[in-house]
């Protein structure tokens, strides 16, 4: 047999593997003007410290895709609470069914039992028989008892808890329209304030006659003509 070379054996895969990274390199080498970050490949995508550095007059995009991640976050959340209530309320709807078999089983055994007493009281039937029943019966009966105590005190148990949660869904639903109501470029809330009762404003008091040359259509007015001169009297006769 020919007896083969382990030297070339050794370097294919090393060709490969210098090959494999020359193109990662190319793939993975930064723009011009931007720094090599391997955060789209490990955890986020962007780099967190290259993004503290974008100007404030340039963030507007950010901060609102930001605030949209944010709401998201909170209805996730919300979701999830929903979600919880919904099976705590399938909870008791099941246990709530089981409690009224239970019940109904009790009726059931209440009746046998009423109906064996009634024909052993009357003599009917085999007597150990009728005692067989009876005892059968009220193991029967308390077997449920134990029964539906427990399916009660789960049935209320779980009544507590759907209840908080329909508190904490409440309160989140509120808290998640409050959050959104601050969302950039919502608008204003449309509240009206409180409008305060009209203070009556004091009687004007007179006040004196302004200083100074009057206005001009006082000046400009025409005294009044002078009353007429009385008439001479007659010229006495001096000759009489």
């Amino acid at each position: 047999m020919r007896p083969t070379s382990t030297a070339s054996t050794q370097t294919i895969p090393a060709v490969a593997v210098l090959a494999t990274l020359i193109v990662l390199g190319l793939l993975l080498a930064p723009a011009p003007g931007q720094a090599f970050s391997l955060g789209g490949l490990f955890g986020n995508r962007v780099d967190k410290q290259l993004v503290a550095q974008v100007p404030k007059d340039k963030r507007g995009a950010i901060d609102k895709a930001d605030f949209e991640f944010a709401v998201a976050g909170e209805e996730v959340a919300l979701a999830k609470l929903k979600e919880e209530l919904a099976d705590r309320q399938d909870d008791y709807a099941g246990l709530a069914t089981k409690l009224a078999k239970a019940q109904a089983t009790a009726a059931e055994l209440a009746l046998d039992t009423a109906r064996i007493e009634a024909v052993d009281a009357a003599n009917l039937g085999l007597r150990d028989d009728n005692l067989k029943l009876m005892t059968e019966l009220r193991e029967d009966r308390t077997k449920n008892e134990a029964e539906r105590i427990q399916l009660k005190s789960k049935l209320d148990q779980t009544d507590v808890f759907v209840r908080d949660l329909k508190n904490r869904v409440a309160d989140k639903e509120k808290t998640v329209a409050a959050f959104k109501a601050r969302r950039p470029g919502a608008p204003p809330s449309t509240a009206v304030a409180p409008t305060a009762t009209p203070v009556p404003a004091p009687a004007a008091t007179p006040s004196a006659a302004p200083k100074g040359p009057l206005p001009d259509e006082i000046v400009r007015q025409e005294l009044p003509a002078p009353p007429p001169a009385p008439a001479p009297a007659p010229e006495v006769d001096l000759k009489n």
